[in-house]
């Protein structure tokens, strides 16, 4: 029976649950709803499903459309995209931070971040030039969020309570995190279309 598992959907799919995520850290972020964290650690678990689906085809198959670690080690970044999108929004839960203008300002890049993430892993398959130009726009994007953040590590340190410090500190951290993995991924992306 010829094989009918489109891993480039599966791809797909996992950068929707990317995109998903990050649009409701930053409506957290924005609104401080509660129930929005619930939702990000429900997400997560349907995403790591999609990944764990993705490797149980992978193992199963002979012929990959490009080569077997490529869209593993891909889809992995993807995956830790989302874990420091549920860290970032454990921690802000669990260390009863308000939400910054700072922390908005970085979500907000993250999430156009992780919509062009989204186009680029949506045409890898049948438009290669889109998807290129979707994964420069990332990785400009990812400069974009370490001066961000270094402005937001400036604000914080203005600040003499040495535990807030240390609470907004650890989240701006796992966000720039969150850039460079979307920013790796992306280099990935380009570099398996080099191989091409």
């Amino acid at each position: 029976m010829k094989n009918k598992i489109n891993f480039f959907d599966m791809l797909k799919e996992q950068s929707s649950y990317v995109v998903k995520s990050m649009t409701l850290l930053n409506e957290y972020c924005t609104t401080s709803k509660e129930e929005l964290a619930d939702i990000i650690i429900l997400l997560e678990e349907e995403a790591d499903e999609v990944r764990r689906k993705l490797i149980t085809h992978l193992n199963k198959t002979y012929i990959t459309p490009i080569d077997r670690e490529d869209l593993f080690h891909l889809s992995r970044l993807l995956d830790e995209i989302i874990d420091y999108i549920k860290t970032s929004v454990d921690e802000i839960h669990l260390f009863k931070i308000m939400p910054n203008e700072d922390l908005i300002k970085i979500t907000t890049t993250l999430l156009e971040m992780t919509n062009h993430l989204y186009d680029a892993i949506s045409n890898m398959e049948r438009d290669e030039k889109a998807s290129t130009a979707a994964a420069y726009k990332v990785k400009h994007l990812e400069n974009v969020v370490d001066s961000l953040t270094k402005h937001a590590y400036a604000n914080v340190f203005e600040s003499d309570d040495f535990k807030m410090i240390f609470k907004y500190a650890e989240i701006y951290k796992h966000l720039n995190h969150t850039a460079d993995v979307a920013d790796s991924a992306m280099d990935f992306l380009l570099d398996i279309f080099a191989k091409m």
